[in-house]
């Protein structure tokens, strides 16, 4: 059900007056008085919509802060179960051949030049191929 309109008199701008006209046809209104009721609904609907941010943003940010922490302790968790398998594989490495220090430094050169270069993105095969003279 519509509101029945009322005539209010406020003091407007000139200029603004203006605006107002040559706006009319964008905004879809019949009337000045259309445009005003138009504009004003929308700033209302703004300011509402400000309000509810200011609402749900601290709500927001509290669900992600959590998020997060969930995933830096699932993220550790990986980073601790890997450094096991890397230690693991590393005794068994050592019990088994016979490296130099020499030869240790220059692999480990190698690796880190590698892992710069791919951004960490090394795979089995890269790491066979270039230990074997592939290229």
């Amino acid at each position: 059900m519509s509101e029945k309109k009322q005539k209010y008199a406020y003091w407007m701008r000139p200029s603004m007056v203006a605006e107002i006209e040559e706006m009319l046809a964008a905004a879809n209104a019949t009337s000045k008085g259309d445009f005003v009721c138009k504009a004003i609904e929308f700033y209302i609907g703004y300011l509402r919509q400000q309000k509810n941010i200011n609402y749900l943003a601290p709500m927001l940010a509290g669900a992600i802060k959590s998020e997060v922490r969930s995933l830096g302790r699932d993220v550790c968790e990986i980073l601790f179960k890997l450094a096991v398998e890397i230690g693991i594989n590393s005794n068994i490495t050592a019990a088994v051949n016979d490296i130099s220090d020499e030869s240790l430094d220059t692999v480990r050169l190698n690796v880190a030049q590698e892992v710069a270069r791919t951004n960490g993105i090394l795979t089995f095969e890269d790491a066979d191929e270039w230990q074997n003279g592939g290229d």
